[in-house]
């Protein structure tokens, strides 16, 4: 067996023998720490594999033959002095579904016509002809002709089995046609004078769970991601502008949230497209801001899209989005309503936006 050297990489579905329980437990650690601390940095790029740096751990060595003669085998196991650091890589798929798992997260409704058809094959059926031969039904059938004809009869010290071309089983393959469904994402995010520094932080963070949640549950290439932000007036920028973007001051909210209906229903198709939108912001509204928001929700926004997250980030004693929602969409399913105020929360939060919901 190849020794491992200092920062070798393996795969975690490799990782094998004495060693595969103390990788459990090393990735159960950080799922918790993931959970306790709301630490989303061990996502690393968006959909890529995470890797996974363990400590104090000898990994197995083995020897083939001891010194009296006789085969065989042993290593370290475990933890021990004079241990190595590796490292392997995780799955960014196997990483969502620990993550959802520990969290009770369900997978999302994907919901429309999915016209869009994806084709795969499956072998589904057998025959008597084909190119791929079922060993395993093959074995079976010939087994039960030998023994019908007395070939194959230990009683008698019979073990013969002939397999004739009429045993002969193939894998047939199936065309296989599915829904796939296509998803929008509108991220909203409050740029006015008030909102920089860790607010800013933590809206990222919270953004690239949203990115990456959706992603797993679609695919990625399902998903289109839409970044707008607003003081007083609102506009669409690019992703990596979307953190970027000089402060102003002054804020109105329901300019970004009436952008966000009229781009959903001018340039998508609700039979064929399901819509996510979430905003970010630290919920300090002035005048009628919030009473246009309820209006904007309830006529354009609630009847077509999926889901609705409205989080105050930091907010301070003159928030007042999330208290103003609330008298409405206090118990709704669609529309999800949370204050984020510190990096702790970011788990809370994640639970509030998609999570099953609790009703009093």
């Amino acid at each position: 067996m190849k020794y491992l050297a200092q920062e070798d990489k393996i795969n975690s579905n490799e990782s094998e023998g004495s060693f595969n329980e103390f990788i459990d437990d090393q990735l159960k650690d950080m799922i918790e720490n993931i959970i306790n601390e709301g630490d989303l940095s061990s996502f690393g790029d968006r959909e890529s594999d995470i890797i996974v740096e363990v400590d104090d751990i000898n990994p197995p060595r083995f020897s083939y033959g001891g010194g009296d003669g006789q085969a065989g085998g042993k290593g370290n196991q475990g933890p021990g002095e004079g241990a190595e650091r590796i490292r392997f890589s995780l799955p960014f798929d196997r990483l969502m579904e620990l993550l959802s798992e520990k969290l009770r997260l369900p997978n999302l409704l994907k919901e429309g016509q999915g016209k869009i058809k994806e084709v795969s094959y499956e072998f589904k059926t057998f025959g008597t002809a084909g190119v791929l031969l079922d060993k395993k039904r093959t074995f079976k059938r010939a087994l039960k002709s030998n023994v019908g004809s007395g070939n194959y009869n230990p009683d008698e010290d019979k073990y013969d089995i002939l397999i004739r071309r009429r045993d002969l089983r193939y894998k047939l393959p199936e065309r296989v046609e599915k829904p796939k469904y296509k998803a929008v994402v509108f991220y909203m995010g409050d740029i006015s004078y008030s909102t920089y520094g860790e607010r800013l932080k933590l809206e990222k963070r919270i953004v690239g769970f949203i990115h990456n949640w959706l992603n797993y549950n679609y695919g990625a290439n399902n998903v289109e991601h839409r970044f707008f932000v607003h003081d007083s007036e609102a506009h669409e920028v690019l992703e990596e502008d979307f953190f970027k973007v000089q402060n102003a001051g002054g804020t109105r909210a329901s300019i970004v949230f009436d952008m966000v209906g009229r781009v959903a229903m001018n340039e998508y198709d609700p039979e064929t497209t399901n819509f996510y939108g979430f905003y970010f912001g630290d919920g300090e509204l002035f005048s009628n801001d919030a009473e246009e928001i309820i209006e904007i929700l309830d006529k354009d926004l609630f009847p077509v899209f999926n889901r609705l997250g409205v989080v105050e980030v930091k907010p301070s004693s003159i928030s007042n989005l999330i208290s103003k929602l609330k008298e409405r969409y206090a118990d709704d399913d669609i529309i999800r309503l949370d204050r984020l105020e510190s990096k702790k929360d970011m788990i809370k939060t994640i639970k509030t936006l998609f999570g099953e919901k609790q009703y009093a």
